[in-house]
């Protein structure tokens, strides 16, 4: 299998762990669990899995960290766990899901900016007509066409995509001389820390925990999402990432029409349509 196909394959594999995180956090929220506490406690999960996995079969890896390293694995673990996360479930907390749902994905415009500046990926043309479409087939597939209702909470959710993108773009100068496994540790491991000196300010119960079988269950997902995103990141330019992994979205929406039972309107179906063709008009490109 060559890098590209590789590439595909991960991102695929990434998209459906995060869209399962995602199905698995709402049962999670609806079940009474506070939104900072669950975040807390499943990045705990993860980082201890994450830990041991490499302690058995990867350790002469922690090996290759460097002192120059660190800062950059310090800064990708603040900026995109303590950061951007805080941000986010913030303004979840305080907006909509569907909001959310859509306004999250506008890192897909922060990471071809921030790409072009700091690793000097190209912006074309043909990744911006690819971008709109990929937007609005978010938009569509989120909202079902309807208009969002503009909150003063949204901003936050906004500027927490902007931290993710940052944080992506940031790791894949890192991903060259790290593999992507120690790359996800120091992230969850750091980005736990940093989130937990953040807690009492945002949810002084967050030990509490409501279901410790979704608290396992996620963790698990969140350790397997954070392992393929930076494997993925390792072989692929993070334009690439940012923009096949938008299928998210619809990912979401047809887990929730075969297990929850939800509905499919038209106007979804459209957006899907938009998410797949230009899926498969990026993987056909150099991107």
């Amino acid at each position: 299998m060559d890098g590209r196909s590789k590439g595909l394959l991960f991102v695929m594999i990434f998209s459906i762990i995060w869209a399962l995180q995602i199905i698995m956090s709402k049962i999670a929220l609806n079940n009474g669990a506070s939104a900072f506490a669950f975040l807390f406690q499943i990045m705990i999960v993860a980082a201890i899995i994450l830990l041991v996995y490499i302690l058995i079969f990867q350790k002469n890896t922690l090996r290759l960290v460097h002192r120059q390293d660190m800062r950059k694995l310090l800064l990708i673990a603040f900026i995109g766990t303590a950061v951007a996360n805080t941000l986010g479930y913030y303004g979840l907390e305080h907006s909509t899901s569907v909001s959310y749902g859509f306004l999250v994905k506008t890192a897909v415009f922060f990471t071809i900016v921030l790409s072009h500046f700091l690793i000097d990926e190209k912006i074309d043309s043909h990744k911006i007509i690819l971008m709109i479409a990929l937007l609005a087939g978010v938009y569509l597939i989120t909202t079902k066409g309807v208009a969002l209702v503009p909150n003063r909470f949204d901003i936050l959710i906004v500027m927490s995509a902007f931290f993710y993108a940052l944080a992506n773009t940031v790791a894949k100068t890192v991903l060259r001389d790290i593999p992507a496994d120690v790359v996800a540790l120091f992230r969850l491991t750091f980005g736990a820390f940093f989130l937990l000196l953040l807690m009492p300010l945002f949810c002084r119960n967050f030990y509490v925990v409501v279901d410790y079988n979704l608290v396992i269950v996620t963790g698990i997902l969140l350790a397997m999402m954070q392992i393929m995103l930076y494997r993925t990141l390792q072989i692929t330019s993070a334009c690439y990432l940012s923009m096949m992994s938008m299928a998210t979205p619809l990912i979401v929406t047809i887990i929730g029409v075969f297990i929850l039972k939800e509905s499919f309107s038209a106007v979804q179906t459209v957006g899907g349509a938009l998410i797949i063709v230009s899926g498969i008009l990026i993987h056909g490109k150099d991107i």
